[in-house]
């Protein structure tokens, strides 16, 4: 092989960046040995070397001994052990050094006397009663000093949080006798009144103050709660009217005990345009506009319009929101729109005219109540009509996330009903079920998902139904490996034309990678069909690469049915997880 040589100029360079990174992460470093768990444990919080030099000379030496005897004694007395051994030496350790620590406890300092006194209103506040019943400090413990200070900071807060204005500790003092290993705790709260909400001013000019004040989670004369205060200003952030809030306070009244304040409110812009991009296997590249009037009156309705546009589907759509009586949880949307699409199996026109009546209920279930016209003109196979049909339906629903991007656990449920009748529609009488629900949990770093979509209609001949209310399987969001809409009952042709029942399910892993991306493996299987005796599963199996982009999770994916001889499959989908 010939022989390599290098300008001297290049050695200098080599050997920097060889030795240089020893030279960087060279650093003084803590190791702790002990036969109390707490206290290692809090001494290696306390005690740190990093930032020392690794060349220290004799007077250095006897400084940072000094220093880290010091702050270990304090860290020990700080979890009750105030005849603690500590030894420490500094022993070299390569190319830098680490300090040495044993330590033997000795017996703790123990809890004697609890002097915590309650005066004022707050001695019989429960919210108070339960914070000093939780505290860790108990008669015999072992004494912690931060949980002295946790139980003193709480006290102070809780009472300002609830409208005790006028408290003050007439008495705090941690008393230790580190010879008798005990110590005394004293903490004396006077509270003083507890005062109330006083005159309450929105300050804003978006809304008709009558419909402002429907935010409001407290009435004037209730007791003083910061937690009511705060639910408040959430309520009327997410009303999607307001970009911020801020709270200024009055003076309380010791008279009336009540406090007047004012909410000041900025505005959202009126008037905004949506625009949006997006991909997916079913549908291909899709644009989106939109137009949103956030208040078109001062009663809060909104006014929204919205264009779809797709190799396989474009629409237009709109819809006009009134608020009810207790705008956060009520309220009603009439919507119209218009949609066509054209797939291998089906091509359908829908006009679509409805109401809709949204409640919140307790435990964060949403209902909908709903009444649609629509008509639809359709071809399923050889099946070319036109069928018009007024359906009431109703839907509740639930979703629980830890976040809404990338939740590590998390879960969504909800079912529906809706129906006709040939009273009210050119179609056979029909009550249409469906149930759906999706799970995800933590394994460590590996998530599992699973989802499950039922459906059932009861119908005497499905082909009475529009093709949109029949059930079709396959595709991004249903069965991975087949076509979209391309799994359910076919005509003689072997067209599938849509079925009475559905039933899908799949289960996924996904692990991550790297900071935005990961990899997942999945089985999806299911069927749509007319009759349960003829259900037959359609299986798939399949890998895929995820990135969580600032707009959403973006999941690519190959899959391939393990029951027929075909070719895998992309797909290409986004949108959240739940």
């Amino acid at each position: 092989m010939p022989r390599i040589s290098l300008p001297a100029i290049f050695w200098p360079a080599i050997v920097f960046s060889v030795f240089w990174p020893a030279i960087v992460w060279a650093a003084p470093s803590v190791s702790i040995k002990g036969d109390d768990a707490s206290l290692v444990k809090n001494l290696e919080a306390t005690l740190d070397v990093r930032n020392e030099s690794c060349d220290v000379d004799t007077r250095r030496e006897r400084l940072i001994l000094r220093n880290l005897q010091g702050r270990a004694s304090t860290a020990a007395q700080a979890v009750g052990f105030y005849e603690a051994n500590i030894d420490i030496r500094l022993i070299q350790n390569g190319s830098c050094w680490t300090a040495d620590i044993d330590v033997q406890s000795g017996r703790p300092v123990v809890i004697g006397e609890l002097d915590i006194v309650l005066s004022g209103d707050a001695a019989e506040d429960p919210v108070f009663l339960r914070l000093i019943e939780n505290s860790p400090l108990r008669q015999g413990n072992i004494l912690r000093h931060n949980h002295y200070q946790s139980l003193r900071d709480n006290l102070l807060q809780v009472a300002n949080q609830r409208g005790y204005f006028d408290h003050r500790l007439t008495r705090h003092a941690l008393e230790i006798d580190p010879q008798q290993r005990v110590a005394h705790v004293r903490l004396h709260l006077d509270s003083g009144p507890r005062y109330r909400f006083g005159e309450f001013t929105l300050n804003q000019d978006i809304l008709h103050n009558t419909m402002a004040q429907r935010y409001l989670q407290f009435e004037e004369g209730e007791l003083w709660s910061s937690d009511a205060l705060l639910h408040t200003q959430q309520a009327l952030i997410g009303s999607g009217y307001f970009n911020t809030a801020r709270l200024e306070r009055g003076q309380p009244d010791p008279n009336s005990l009540q406090l007047p304040a004012t909410l000041h409110l900025s505005s959202r812009r009126q008037y905004a345009w949506l625009a949006g991009i997006g991909a997916s296997t079913d549908t291909g590249p899709r644009l989106r506009l939109g137009f949103e009037n956030r208040y078109v009156t001062d009663s809060g309705h909104r006014l929204r319009a919205e264009t779809e546009i797709s190799p396989v589907r474009y629409g237009v759509s709109s819809s006009y929101e009134i608020p009810l009586a207790d705008p956060m949880r009520d309220r009603l949307t009439f919507s119209t729109g218009y949609q066509s699409e054209e797939t291998n199996n089906i091509d359908t026109e829908r006009l679509r005219v409805g109401a809709s009546l949204i409640t919140e209920l307790p435990r964060g279930w949403v209902l909908t109540r709903s009444l649609d016209f629509e008509r639809e003109r359709f071809t399923a196979g050889e099946q070319r009509d036109v069928i018009e049909l007024l359906m009431p339906g109703i839907q509740v629903q639930k979703i629980r996330t830890s976040d809404p991007i990338y939740p590590r656990h998390g879960w969504r449920l909800g079912t529906g009903v809706r129906g006709t009748h040939p009273s009210i529609s050119n179609t056979d009488a029909f009550v249409q079920q469906r149930v759906w629900g999706k799970g995800i949990i933590s394994l460590g770093k590996l998530r599992l998902l699973s989802r499950l979509e039922l459906g059932h209609t009861n119908v005497n001949d499905v082909t009475t139904l529009p093709a949109s209310v029949r059930f079709f399987a396959g595709g991004d969001t249903s069965i991975r490996g087949f076509s979209y809409q391309g799994i359910g009952p076919v005509n003689e042709d072997g067209q599938v034309i849509g079925g009475r029942h559905m039933m899908v399910g799949s289960v996924e892993m996904d692990y991550p990678i790297k900071e935005r991306w990961g990899v997942a493996a999945f089985s999806d299987g299911g069927n749509a069909f007319n009759d349960f005796s003829q259900y037959d599963t359609r299986v798939s199996v399949g890998v895929g690469v995820r990135w969580r982009s600032p707009l959403g999770p973006i999941r690519v994916d190959i899959a391939r049915p393990v029951d027929a001889d075909r070719n895998w499959r992309l797909h290409l989908s986004m949108g959240p997880d739940l």
